[in-house]
């Protein structure tokens, strides 16, 4: 049951990738996101500066081995690209790029992120070798994710990094607000255990020491897909998700 931490690939991964993409993300935006979570977070921090694009707009663009050519030319177009890794963004990772300096641009926060590894299916003790890359579960890895992705768009919008900055302290005690009131609302104790079972919400069952480690109510909406993107969404998906977690939680009434 335990479960190791590592950080995602390094810059090996970069020069894999990122010339790719599906979503709702135009050409001409300076910088596209991945995934909803990510893109609401980057367009939280660009409130008042600009609006990220949006790469993967649902599950099935996710999962496409073959990138749309719209998508391509908003990635040639960006200044830069935010994902999380190659093991969660294959369309991007299975493209080598065409132009070298497409990699200067791409911001793959799992490669400084602490990922937990899924075990093996039959010994869950062993690490499978393939990580769980929805680190933004937590929030306090959302918060570091945070700080990096802060630091890269203040280079991408120099006239506007007092505005971004100011965005990023706002964001981080929201994020931080939060974790509280999921412990508070889980009768999470502080702290993290060292072994954690099985989980289809692993970071949130690692991070509030969850009874029940499976919901699939809440794992269902880990990712946001089919909901508004915007800054917004974020927050709302994890009140969605807490929501869920209560009700898989056992009992602690006592019986009548």
């Amino acid at each position: 049951m335990h479960r190791l931490f590592s950080t995602g690939r390094p810059l090996a991964a970069f020069l894999l990738t990122l010339f790719s993409g599906f979503g709702i993300a135009e050409a001409g935006e300076k910088v596209v996101v991945s995934t909803p979570p990510l893109h609401s977070l980057v367009a939280t921090l660009l409130e008042g500066v600009d609006s990220p694009g949006l790469l993967f707009a649902s599950r099935k663009d996710l999962a496409a081995p073959v990138p749309s050519a719209d998508a391509m030319a908003a990635i040639d177009g960006a200044e830069m690209v935010v994902w999380a890794g190659r093991e969660y963004e294959t369309a991007l990772a299975g493209l080598r790029t065409l132009d070298p300096s497409v990699s200067l641009k791409s911001l793959t926060l799992g490669a400084t992120t602490p990922l937990m590894s899924i075990s093996l299916p039959d010994n869950a003790d062993r690490p499978s070798g393939r990580h769980d890359m929805r680190f933004w579960l937590d929030p306090r890895l959302a918060r570091t994710a945070v700080g990096r992705i802060a630091s890269n768009l203040v280079r991408v919008y120099p006239d506007d990094a007092n505005r971004i900055l100011d965005n990023e302290i706002l964001l981080k005690e929201r994020l931080k607000e939060l974790e509280a009131s999921m412990r508070s609302a889980l009768g999470s104790p502080e702290g993290v255990p060292l072994h954690v079972p099985a989980s289809d919400v692993l970071y949130l069952t690692w991070r509030f020491n969850l009874a029940a480690p499976n919901c699939p109510a809440a794992a269902k909406k880990v990712e946001a897909f089919g909901e508004a993107a915007g800054p917004g969404l974020y927050f709302r998906m994890m009140a969605a998700v807490l929501a869920d977690l209560k009700a898989c939680q056992p009992s602690h009434e006592p019986a009548s």
